[in-house]
């Protein structure tokens, strides 16, 4: 089991680099938003500052690029993972309500994301109980 837990715990590592750092880079095409307007207009919100889309990139996709990308080099590197897994807790979440409500096509990574977030933090569980201690 440990072995599963491994290559669960790297394979999200990859993953999240991957994305993160593509909000860098920009080397992976874009989700499909056809027929989801509300959808484009918030993605391109946050991509881009400016109604100029080649005015420069928002501030917010750097941001959550930056943290999944450390949070996926943790992920491999088995450091601080569960410190890893806690700072991906918010951007899982904001994943998934943004595909739940305005792009429920591309809802699939989200929910593994989140998913494989959940189950490698219940694995880790006694790393957090000081966090509920009285």
């Amino acid at each position: 089991m440990k072995i599963v837990n491994l290559v669960i715990q790297i394979g999200l590592g990859i993953m999240l680099l991957a994305f993160g750092l593509n909000k860098f880079f920009w080397f992976m095409p874009d989700f499909d938003f056809t027929g989801y307007p509300e959808a484009e207009h918030l993605f391109n919100a946050l991509r881009f500052s400016g109604d100029d889309p080649e005015a420069g990139k928002g501030y917010i996709m750097n941001l959550v690029g930056l943290t999944e990308a450390v949070v996926g080099l943790l992920l491999i590197f088995r450091k601080w993972v569960p410190f890893a897994l806690v700072m991906l807790v918010p951007i899982s979440i904001n994943i998934v309500l943004f595909h739940a409500f305005v792009n429920l096509p591309n809802i699939g990574p989200a929910i593994l994301v989140a998913v494989l977030n959940g189950y490698l933090m219940y694995k880790n569980w006694e790393a957090y109980k000081p966090l509920f201690a009285k």
